[in-house]
């Protein structure tokens, strides 16, 4: 089941109207609720493990976002939205050369199968939507460190 914040960045009212303006898209309405749901909730969590500027507003939250940047607190941004939703898109896509993660994708109960000890990588589209808020290197102004034991 989708949760706002909890296991995903986009409703799927969000997203119907994403991939309804976006060229190529008609995969979207070909999907049952509970297959896009899914794939929105992999996007997520696809997107979320990224190296995000800044420190979780609340460090018990089970997602990145919202996110204290620079000492602004900033809810999901849209471009995070929109690279969910271009990681959709990209999860589904057949061009393999824009997707090196995926070797297979069926529509009729939303089977994606992705090559053997592939390293993940973000579709092309949502790398983009992230540049400026991801970390290049260590960010010592908003350093964060976990116990583990």
């Amino acid at each position: 089941m989708l949760e706002i914040y909890k296991n995903s960045y986009v409703t799927l009212e969000e997203a119907d109207k994403y991939f309804e303006e976006k060229l190529g898209a008609d995969f979207w309405a070909e999907l049952d609720e509970a297959a896009q749901e899914k794939a929105l909730i992999t996007a997520s969590r696809q997107i979320d493990i990224q190296p995000f500027l800044g420190i979780k507003a609340d460090p018990k939250q089970e997602m990145s976002f919202p996110r204290i940047i620079r000492g602004k607190k900033y809810e999901v941004l849209y471009r995070v939205k929109a690279a969910v939703c271009e990681q959709v898109f990209g999860l589904f896509s057949d061009d393999y050369e824009k997707n090196p993660n995926v070797k297979s994708v069926s529509l009729g109960s939303a089977s994606i199968t992705f090559r053997d000890n592939a390293d993940f990588e973000l579709y092309p589209e949502a790398k983009l939507l992230l540049s400026g808020l991801l970390k290049k290197g260590f960010d010592i102004e908003n350093a964060y460190f976990e116990e583990t034991y």
